[in-house]
């Protein structure tokens, strides 16, 4: 089994980080993919800086959940709408073959967030197709999709994957994301225990997840094809 998260920018998969683990952790093998280098999200750091750090950042997270990294090469705050990246997408679909892509809802405000999920859902079924010729041959069957986003949609998650085991690789995956976890416009001397703060609200929103499925730690996905579908080794939750 191949699971491919499709995120934006660097840290993205940290909505989904406990099931990449727990699939790399059941012999799988998962592939993070980001349009973006995450160059722009910052006050006071310049891009070329930015990009730099952010992509460190993102190889030691992966790192800590076993998981490869690769990069679109689009800037941040500007990734395209339509065509382009799904046309991306469906080569990196053939390419890497994935039997399960976890991407954001459609509907989430932001619009890179917004157009990476659309154009992850649209390319799956475009990438199956014989007909539509690219450099690479035609990947079937349509992998199935899981969406993420709460809280930022107002969709309800229709799947939940028991990550009490891995919540520790998830936080460490999670603090690896230094530049992303700072009380934005505030010199170092003054951020006092933000980060502490971030990771119990981080840590809140999975155990939270995990309440309303019963067990300690869970993610939360609304799959696709609503057949509420995830491979036998990891039990859906419902």
């Amino acid at each position: 089994m191949h699971l491919v998260f499709v995120g934006a920018h660097p840290d993205d998969e940290t909505y989904a980080s406990g099931t990449i683990a727990k699939y790399v952790a059941n012999g799988h093998k998962a592939t993070i993919v980001h349009a973006t280098r995450g160059g722009k999200g910052h006050w006071d750091v310049p891009t070329q800086e930015l990009e730099e750090i952010r992509t460190k950042e993102m190889q030691e997270a992966a790192f800590v959940l076993g998981a490869d990294v690769r990069f679109l090469g689009y800037e941040d705050a500007s990734v395209p709408d339509g065509d382009e990246l799904r046309e991306t997408l469906v080569d990196v679909y053939r390419e890497l073959k994935p039997d399960i892509v976890l991407t954001f809802h459609p509907l989430v405000w932001r619009d890179d967030h917004r157009r990476v999920g659309q154009a992850a859902s649209d390319a799956s079924l475009k990438a199956s197709l014989p007909l539509h010729e690219t450099d690479l041959p035609a990947h079937r069957p349509e992998p199935e999709i899981f969406f993420f986003g709460a809280p930022m949609t107002k969709q309800e998650p229709d799947v939940y994957i028991d990550v009490s085991d891995y919540m520790e690789q998830k936080l460490e995956s999670f603090k690896k994301h230094q530049s992303q976890w700072q009380d934005w416009g505030k010199p170092k001397e003054e951020q006092g225990d933000y980060l502490e703060r971030v990771v119990e609200w981080y840590t809140h929103r999975f155990r939270e997840y995990g309440r309303q499925c019963g067990v300690l730690y869970a993610e939360a996905f609304i799959s696709k094809s609503g057949h509420r579908f995830a491979h036998e080794l990891l039990p859906v939750r419902r």
